[in-house]
């Protein structure tokens, strides 16, 4: 949980700014990971003050939203579907625990995630198995249509924080903070509707905030997703760049009013076995407002946050809309 610092010494604010800038600069067209999704949740990195760790101790964050979207043309299971329409509730509790490292003049801790899947509904317009080649041609030709999806709830792919770190400089301040997703949801290569992807990924994420003595913030998040092998299908999924920002006012200590968005694309192409139904390029982006108020409760501070976000364009990935309602205790 953050809370606005009240004192910090005044830094100069255009390193920060162009350090931000850079790091939105980042991200350009992209291929596509398996399915059209992958463990990066969009927007969901989102979020006020994404690089300040105000202080050590235990936190526990609470985040439950609701996605529904549309994708068009995407491989899965060994199939190409014409498109693919999805509406979830997700709720992602993470718990951590942060030191003060007097040697490193900053922060270092660790934490977990636990996603449980609410409900998830898919269905599937149209799939085609490529699988079988023309005698004619010697061409990849469809054998076989289907309609297909489903509903399933429970626990998604758990995630491991093995190092959180963190500095504050003033109106600046940075967080490290790499991510390991486990392979522990439910998964079925015939099911639409899997609770998990298969697969590990490491996710190493750097945070950002520029928060000005006049209430002004800037945060982003950069991170760089590297997928493992999907072991059931022989695909392995190329790796990801995602960037999410906030642009925010601070209305006062207790209330801030913004705008966060989100940028994704693949940096590698699929590969293995697996990956024998063509290149799918796919990117995405997004945006929509967002607001956090801290209330005191039972003699702490409890974050509540809300946001919105549209997706404004993706190609062969899903787009649609998300909204979140998450709380935030430090203790």
């Amino acid at each position: 949980m953050h809370h606005r610092p009240r004192t910090a010494p005044r830094r100069p604010a255009a390193l920060c700014l162009c350090l931000a800038l850079f790091l939105l600069a980042a991200a350009r067209p992209a291929l596509a990971v398996e399915g059209g999704a992958s463990h990066y949740i969009q927007g969901a990195y989102g979020d006020f003050l994404m690089g300040l760790i105000p202080a050590p101790g235990f936190s526990v964050r609470n985040d439950t939203f609701y996605q529904s979207g549309h994708m068009s043309g995407t491989a899965k299971g060994g199939k190409i579907y014409a498109g693919l329409d999805e509406s979830m509730v997700m709720n992602i509790t993470k718990l951590s625990y942060v030191f003060d490292v007097p040697a490193m003049g900053g922060f270092l801790g660790l934490g977990l995630g636990v996603p449980v899947i609410i409900n998830e509904h898919i269905t599937g317009d149209v799939a085609a198995n490529y699988s079988r080649k023309s005698r004619a041609t010697g061409l990849d030709t469809p054998h076989h249509l289907e309609y297909g999806g489903g509903d399933r709830g429970g626990l998604s792919d758990l995630f491991l924080m093995p190092v959180i770190a963190g500095w504050n400089f003033g109106e600046c301040h940075l967080a490290v903070m790499p991510i390991v997703f486990l392979p522990t949801g439910y998964y079925d290569k015939n099911k639409l509707t899997n609770l998990g992807m298969n697969y590990t990924t490491f996710d190493g994420n750097v945070a950002f905030t520029w928060l000005g003595k006049a209430g002004f913030e800037v945060s982003v998040n950069a991170g760089y997703m590297i997928n493992t092998e999907n072991i059931t299908t022989k695909y392995t999924s190329g790796n990801q760049l995602h960037v999410d920002w906030t642009a925010a006012y601070h209305v006062n200590q207790r209330l801030a009013l913004g705008a966060v968005g989100y940028l994704l694309t693949q940096t590698t192409p699929d590969t293995g076995s697996g990956a024998n139904l063509g290149s799918f390029y796919s990117s995405g982006t997004g945006i929509g407002p967002a607001v956090t108020y801290t209330v005191p409760v039972a003699g702490k501070d409890v974050m509540l946050i809300a946001k919105w976000l549209h997706g404004i364009g993706s190609t062969h990935s899903f787009l649609g809309d998300s909204v979140f309602a998450s709380f935030a205790l430090k203790f």
